[in-house]
């Protein structure tokens, strides 16, 4: 895709809408001024080698890169997360191809742990998720218009989902590290204190799980693990964004973000015979073999974030045979 010249905004936007370039919502004209403002601010050049998704043999570059993140809305300084975040996704363990083409409703979520995020204006608060934040709202869709225009995922011809997900115009949010009594994921990852990260996931839609005034973490914790179980065994990974007001609870009681990880996956768990009365495993004979919805801690990747009103905890499961991918952040 390269880029082009117009008359004026009204022509520039029915040329992309007519050659089925936007997610349907208009585009900021990439020209080539705005182009090279990314790759400068990035320090990268156009043909920058962000890896190559291996079904297709599609090799990610800087260039096409930058072509949507203007079409996005990204300023310059949310260029590096973007790269990141689509550096990501190439990996062959996210399976880019497959959930691309899942009838399941699959999106991309980018997380940003570390204090980047900060700097350029990204919202972990009130409407973490929804709204309002450019950085929240541009990245998140640079990365899915990259994934359409060029990676080739657009509805029908090669994205098939059943009911589709808002999240495929755009799905990204940090961690909020102003809440948390922990050290960031990224410094918990072994990056370093000062190191920004972008993990993507191939995800579903979320679950919002309202906690019902429980101080106790083990009280509240536990109706957030009843509630995983609605994802039936064998999830990939889940995402697990605690509200502010239920994270001052974990923090005052001194659990840690693997505890909190261990004791969700402990709770969410049935019988053999269960799941299969639910229909959500085939039969076996050990009935009473215990089956959690996630293999094990590690899979559950806990997050402090949101607004401060409302004791809320937010449920993201990811899809099939996909596995979330971390890279970090190139400051310039």
């Amino acid at each position: 895709m390269t880029t082009h010249s117009f008359d004026d905004w009204s022509a520039a936007q029915d040329y992309y809408f007519d050659n089925g370039l936007t997610d349907g919502l208009p585009i900021v004209p990439p020209t080539t001024e705005r182009v090279q403002a990314m790759l400068d601010y990035a320090g990268v050049s156009a043909d920058h080698d962000l890896g190559t998704e291996v079904i297709r043999q599609k090799r990610f570059m800087a260039g096409k890169a930058a072509v949507n993140a203007v079409m996005a809305g990204c300023l310059p300084e949310h260029f590096p997360v973007v790269l990141a975040s689509l550096s990501a996704i190439a990996d062959r363990s996210f399976n880019l191809h497959a959930s691309s083409t899942s009838t399941n409703g699959v999106t991309v979520l980018t997380v940003v742990s570390g204090p980047y995020s900060d700097s350029i204006g990204m919202n972990a608060g009130v409407e973490m998720m929804g709204n309002g934040s450019r950085a929240n709202a541009a990245i998140g869709r640079a990365v899915n218009l990259f994934k359409a225009n060029f990676y080739g995922s657009v509805p029908v011809v090669m994205d098939n989902s059943t009911f589709g997900h808002p999240g495929k115009i755009t799905f990204c949010f940090p961690e909020n590290l102003a809440i948390s009594p922990w050290p960031s994921l990224a410094s918990e990852l072994g990056y370093g204190g000062d190191a920004t990260i972008v993990t993507a996931y191939a995800t579903l839609g979320p679950l919002q799980v309202t906690l019902h005034g429980d101080r106790d973490p083990a009280d509240f914790l536990t109706t957030v693990a009843h509630s995983m179980l609605a994802f039936g065994p064998g999830m990939p990974e889940i995402i697990c964004v605690i509200s502010p007001e239920a994270m001052l609870h974990i923090g005052e009681a001194g659990w840690s973000r693997r505890q909190v990880a261990e004791f969700l996956h402990e709770k969410a768990q049935l019988p053999v015979a269960e799941w299969m009365r639910w229909h959500r495993m085939g039969h076996e004979l050990d009935h009473d073999r215990m089956v959690p919805v996630v293999a094990d801690a590690d899979r559950i990747t806990v997050l402090p974030g949101g607004g401060m009103a409302g004791g809320f905890v937010s449920l993201i499961s990811t899809w099939g045979s996909s596995r979330s991918v971390t890279r970090q952040v190139q400051i310039p």
